[in-house]
């Protein structure tokens, strides 16, 4: 056993107390689930708390998992003492590093910090900084540690939140404008960006209700999807297609209310996206009960619905806002539902459609936000003394 400085594949600059081969050993191990495991029924579960996270009792702080990559690396923030986020990797072993982006904010107090949201198979990973006037920055860390930082061109309001990264280095997400109007962005590897907006969507303002536009996962050949909102705010799913054109789809059943906040897709809410061009998210229906549905790559839909999900306004399987649904390439989903007590759990949906539960030992409240190609699953739960920790489901 060894301690040793240095640069790994993960980006980490240190590793601590390191078994020889034992990294290796548990990625070949990783790689070895295979495709097929992500259906498995049988898991472990490992509960982990990054350091430096606080832990008091009735802080609502802690650790935020939110993105695994297919080495089984995860990538999150937790909150210190002082409420402050910080940037952290987890290497499949039980390492950390943590990190904070260049100008982001540390004062205690503040409620700022650095907060990952994405990372690809090569390690980079995308996010969001806040300065000291609290206002959001993307950042991207790659594989070496070395941050580079942006803002879209002309944001205004709260600033810039990436949302996803492809393998070559794309990232998508949205951004405000100075009357905090939302537009989808994409910032091309070269640094440039491309902004834009779903046919007749709202320009209003969150001020006066509309959420607008909101890029949140990129395919192969630099396809995005993502939502956005219509003027009568009602929400609708899209598609831009390399060469800037958008398609906009309804999932058969999505509400249409007026007013309501109804339809495909919802608020904050990342979809899922894999290389057979398939697409994973929720919907609300006329009674403003959610739903989770697949759009295959020929345009067809399948909805289902979590057992155990509530069948009540602001119930079921995804939520109103801010709810990610994390698909890979052999079609596992995972996320969130809601039950008639309004606790939500955890899900992952195999790609034959069987459906399991995710609540770690303990849990009040269960947050999936990834899965990988190897059916390993990160997010993080609350126990009852109201304290977040970060979780890894291992297919057995």
């Amino acid at each position: 056993m060894s301690e040793r400085v240095m640069l790994n594949r993960f980006g980490f600059t240190r590793f601590i107390s390191v078994v020889a081969g034992g990294t290796l050993g548990l990625l070949i191990g990783l790689c070895a689930w295979g495709l097929g495991s992500a259906s498995a029924q049988e898991s472990k579960t490992i509960v982990f708390d990054a350091p430096g996270a606080d832990v008091t009792a009735g802080d609502f702080n802690g650790t935020y998992a939110g993105a695994i990559n297919a080495r089984g690396v995860i990538t999150g923030a937790y909150q210190d003492a002082g409420g402050t986020y910080h940037g952290f990797l987890r290497s499949p072993s039980g390492e950390f590093a943590t990190f904070d982006a260049p100008g982001a904010d540390l004062t205690p107090g503040d409620y700022n910090g650095t907060f990952p949201s994405a990372m690809n198979d090569l390690g980079v990973i995308t996010g969001v900084y806040w300065d000291v006037n609290g206002f959001s920055h993307g950042f991207l860390r790659d594989q070496e540690g070395r941050f580079t930082s942006f803002d879209v061109s002309g944001v205004g309001g709260y600033g810039s939140t990436p949302k996803a990264i492809d393998i070559e280095g794309a990232v998508v997400g949205y951004d405000l404008d100075s009357n905090y109007v939302f537009y989808a962005f994409v910032r091309n590897p070269d640094g440039s960006f491309k902004t834009f907006a779903g046919p007749g969507a709202c320009t209003t303002g969150t001020p006066n209700g509309c959420y607008g536009n909101e890029a949140t996962a990129i395919g192969i050949r630099g396809t995005i999807a993502g939502n956005y909102m219509d003027s009568n705010f009602v929400s609708h799913g899209m598609l831009r297609h390399p060469d800037g054109t958008i398609t906009k789809f309804d999932v058969p059943g999505a509400g249409t209310l007026p007013g309501s906040y109804q339809g495909t897709g919802c608020p904050g809410c990342s979809s899922g996206f894999n290389l057979r061009g398939e697409i994973a998210a929720t919907y609300t229906d006329g009674n403003n009960v959610h739903h989770g549905f697949v759009r295959s790559a020929r345009g067809g839909f399948t909805t289902f619905d979590a057992p155990g999900a509530g069948s009540g306004a602001y119930q079921g399987t995804g939520c109103f806002s801010d709810c990610p649904v994390s698909l890979n390439n052999a079609g596992a989903i995972t996320g969130q539902y809601i039950d008639a007590n309004l606790v939500q759990h955890g899900y992952l949906r195999s790609a034959e459609g069987r459906i399991t539960s995710i609540d770690p030992q303990g849990s009040f409240y269960t947050f999936s936000s990834g899965i990988n190609d190897s059916g390993a699953i990160t997010g993080y739960y609350r126990d009852v003394n109201n304290v977040y920790h970060g979780f890894l489901r291992i297919p057995d």
